[in-house]
This record gives C-alpha cells, sequence and structure tokens, in this order.
C-alpha cells in the first residue's frame, strides 16, 4: 500500500515536472496582474470621533415623577434610545440620508469629475489609476431625474458600508468612524453626520419636550389638587431643565473626546496590497496544478478513447 502511494506521488511529481515552465509562466502572470490591480486602487483612509454621552435617561433624573407620568400615559423618557442606536438608525434610513447627502451637498461631492484629487497611491504614482478611470457619461446637470435618482441610492449603498458606528459596552463611549480613499473628506463626513444627526435628535426631543410641557400645563389648570399640582410643577421645571441643556450643548446628548482628524498620507487603513498579491500566488498556484491534473485526465481520456 505504501509502495504505490509513492509511485502515485512520483507520478504526479513527473506530471507537475512536465508542465512546470507553464506552471510557472501562468502563476507570474497572474500574481503580476494582481500586483497591477492594487497599484490601480487608491490608498483608504480613516477618520473617527469619539464620543462620551452626557446625561441619563429622563426617568432616572425624574425619580417617582415618571410613576405619575407613566399613569397619566406620557412618556417621559424611559429607555431611551442611546445616541448611538440614533445614530445607527438614522444611517439606514435612505430617506434621511438621502436629505443628508442633499442638504450638505456631499451628493455633487462624491460625484464629481474630481472626486479624486486627494487619492493617495502606492509608490506615490496614480499612472495605472487615471490608464483604467473611467469618465462619467453624463455630469449631474444632464441626468434625467430617474438616473439621478438612481444615482442617490448607488451613492447611499457605496458610502454606507464605510460607516462605522459602535459603542462600548462598559465605558458606552461612542466610536463614529468613516473610511474613504479622500482623507479630507473623510474627516468633513464623519463632522457633517454628527452634526445632522445631532441637530435631528434636538429637533425631535426639543418637539416631545414642548408637547409634553404643554401638555402638562393643561393638566395644571385643571386640578385643584395641591399635590397633584405640586408633581405636575415638578414634571414641568425638570422638562424646562432638559430643554436648555438640550438647546445649550453643541452635539445633542454627546460631548466629543476625541475630534475626527485628516489622517496621515502613511497611515492608509487599506487595501493589503501584500496580502492581496501573495493570496494570488496561493491561488494561482493551486489552480495551475488542478489545471495540470485535469488537462492530463483529458488528454490520457482521449488516448484511451483512440486506442
Amino acid at each position: 500500500m505504501i509502495k504505490e502511494d509513492e509511485i502515485d506521488l512520483r507520478e504526479l511529481a513527473r506530471t507537475i515536472g512536465k508542465h512546470k515552465k507553464k506552471l510557472i509562466a501562468f502563476t507570474l502572470v497572474v500574481t503580476l496582474l494582481s500586483a497591477l490591480w492594487t497599484l490601480t486602487k487608491p490608498n483608504i483612509y480613516h477618520s473617527q470621533a469619539v464620543l462620551v454621552p452626557q446625561g441619563g435617561s429622563a426617568s432616572s433624573s425624574m425619580g417617582d415623577l415618571g410613576a405619575l407620568a407613566g399613569l397619566a400615559g406620557v412618556d417621559v423618557g424611559k429607555g431611551s434610545m442611546t445616541p448611538d442606536g440614533a445614530y445607527q438608525l438614522y444611517l439606514n434610513d435612505y430617506s434621511w440620508m438621502r436629505t443628508f447627502l442633499m442638504q450638505t451637498k456631499l451628493f455633487e461631492r462624491l460625484n464629481a469629475a474630481d472626486k479624486d484629487k486627494n487619492y493617495r497611491f502606492a509608490l506615490g504614482n496614480d499612472a495605472l489609476y487615471h490608464l483604467f478611470k473611467r469618465s462619467p457619461k453624463k455630469t449631474l446637470n444632464e441626468m434625467t431625474p430617474k438616473e439621478k435618482d438612481d444615482l442617490f441610492f448607488k451613492t447611499y449603498q457605496r458610502i454606507k458600508p464605510q460607516f462605522i458606528i459602535s459603542a462600548d459596552k462598559k465605558t458606552s463611549v461612542i466610536t463614529l468612524g468613516y473610511s474613504d480613499p479622500d482623507p479630507v473628506l473623510a474627516k468633513e463626513i464623519v463632522m457633517l453626520f454628527l452634526t445632522k444627526a445631532s441637530n435631528s435628535l434636538r429637533a425631535n426631543e426639543l418637539s416631545d419636550m414642548e408637547k409634553k410641557i404643554t401638555y402638562y400645563d393643561q393638566e395644571l389648570q385643571k386640578t385643584s389638587d395641591l399635590a397633584l399640582k405640586t408633581q405636575l410643577s415638578g414634571l414641568m421645571s425638570t422638562l424646562i431643565q432638559k430643554k436648555v441643556l438640550a438647546q445649550a450643548s453643541d452635539y445633542y446628548n454627546v460631548k466629543i473626546m476625541t475630534a475626527p482628524s485628516v489622517a496621515y498620507e502613511k497611515d492608509k487603513e487599506g487595501p493589503k496590497r501584500g496580502l492581496i498579491v501573495v493570496v494570488s500566488f496561493v491561488t494561482s498556484l493551486i489552480l495551475g496544478i488542478f489545471g495540470i491534473f485535469l488537462l492530463e485526465f483529458i488528454r490520457k481520456d482521449k488516448e484511451e478513447v483512440l486506442a
């Protein structure tokens, strides 16, 4: 049994040796093409803001007053959503993101003819990138409304995976980041998204507070019970304090601990060119050997048929 295995292994080695020039040529060509392909890709840079949540939930700050509001059928903030959860909801909401891209002019910048002006490349050479670069058939002004709508959605699909929103369970510290070939744009998108999301959260919360204050004030005017008046006044006072705090902060419910910055030219996130070349080399070698065995099998099968 061992002898047969040794004969089989020698036969396999002879088969590979017979076609070794083809195998080497195939492997080198594939590896070289993959290396050239990586040179057509710009470096990817990451920028992020580290945020610290500010304040607690409304229910915890109100104590027993939350129970009174619950009996009245009014939500005073118990179980309120964390900022990172709200940011993720906004990111997943195409309608909100479309408005965000329009208001910040990011849609035009992400699809501009000179969007690659800040791109950086391996060896500092962008010749291969421009050799294979395809210019858009139409400018934004030349597109029909339907074409522009399609491009909006494609742009959204392209940038969505480049966002990173996470929160540390122990410290509650939030990380909001974005990756892009343009390091300057990556920083700007983080700040623009944080600002717009914060403003949306603030507007929604202030609107909700106004409704609650109005409701409590109406109930305060109706009742003659002194204890109830005191409790309603306490609710209104707490909401007014929250309203003042919400308007006073730059970013709703969060404070920037580390501001986003433009990444250093050599501090790239990708592409991992070395890994890509190594993987392509190993893969092409395996495929080449498999191809040799397949060709030999087909050749022998034809010889048996002709015989």
